[in-house]
């Protein structure tokens, strides 16, 4: 059952791709983004608030330097 689902949901978060519909958490707005994307509909990415944080540190850091 739990491959039947991912391939379902695999056809739906390429579908929102492909017609625009995740352009809202498409932050990057290219190919990197995009895989972030399936990354997150299948869990296997970081999360959006843990990615967030690291760029976020990065950007402080680089602030100090």
């Amino acid at each position: 059952m739990k491959t039947a689902y991912a391939t379902i949901k695999g056809f739906e978060v390429m579908r929102a791709l492909r017609k625009g519909q995740a352009g809202a958490f498409n932050f990057s707005k290219d190919v990197l983004g995009e895989a972030r994307l399936v990354e997150r509909a299948f869990g296997i990415g970081p999360s959006a608030l843990s990615e967030a944080m690291t760029m976020l540190e990065n950007h402080l850091q680089s602030d100090k330097i």
